[in-house]
């Protein structure tokens, strides 16, 4: 990811609709399963935003590859590892629930990311994965990204079932900002020398919560609903336990 991007991320982490959207929709659906104190891993923390949003809940540890961004969350008092999530320094079975949100996304071998990631969660453990949704999606912010791939239908569920990893829930979201962003996205190819070095830019805080209130509601309608479609796809998997029949 271009340095510009982690020059702005601590402040996007906290403030940019995005990042507060989905950390309060991903809060939103975990929340069932954080009933007791858990052991967290928080596997692509950037600047520890969930970590810190997930500590009410348990005791969240980081990896990322930025030293820069596990320097601050250090500072924060956040336990975090410079480290790739296909190696990660920890013992089998090691968390009760593993946070990979909008990473896998950037990994030229995502099979070997989830091993690695399955390998550190506890038979029955959640993991919780977001990636960017839909191939015809596909813009100037994913290659400034330098996203691999984005999603389609059923993608992302075919490879954590075919890593024994049961299904617990699927949705999308960012769901009523998808027709304006695809028109952005299509607009940016045509006119990518005129595009900023990325979309994460916070904007006027009243754009801000503009476009934040619309994640807030969705987060609302979660509690009823999983939505169709959206620009991003969340998945909650649990990892199947060997000794449970037909595990």
């Amino acid at each position: 990811m271009e340095d510009i991007i982690y020059l702005n991320m601590v402040e996007m982490e906290r403030n940019h609709w995005w990042y507060k959207g989905r950390r309060e929709i991903i809060g939103k659906i975990t929340r069932s399963y954080m009933t007791s104190p858990v052991k967290i891993l928080d596997a692509g923390c950037g600047a520890g935003g969930t970590m810190e949003y997930m500590s009410r809940y348990g005791s969240p540890i980081g990896v990322d590859i930025s030293q820069k961004m596990v320097e601050h969350c250090r500072k924060m008092g956040m336990s975090a590892y410079r480290t790739s999530v296909s190696e990660l320094p920890f013992p089998d079975q090691e968390f009760d629930l593993v946070f990979c949100l909008d990473v896998l996304e950037h990994i030229p071998d995502e099979k070997q990311a989830l091993a690695e990631l399955i390998r550190v969660v506890r038979p029955g453990g959640i993991m919780v994965f977001t990636v960017p949704a839909f191939t015809w999606l596909w813009g100037h912010h994913d290659v400034l990204n330098n996203h691999c791939r984005r999603y389609n239908v059923g993608e992302l569920q075919g490879l954590l079932t075919d890593c024994n990893l049961s299904i617990e829930r699927v949705t999308y979201f960012n769901f009523f900002l998808l027709p304006p962003i695809w028109v952005v996205r299509r607009l940016g190819r045509k006119v990518t020398a005129l595009m900023p070095k990325t979309d994460f830019q916070l904007g006027s805080r009243s754009l801000n919560n503009f476009f934040y209130s619309f994640l807030k509601l969705e987060k609302l309608l979660l509690r009823y609903m999983n939505f169709p479609v959206g620009v991003s796809q969340a998945v909650i998997a649990r990892k199947k336990d060997s000794l449970r029949p037909g595990g």
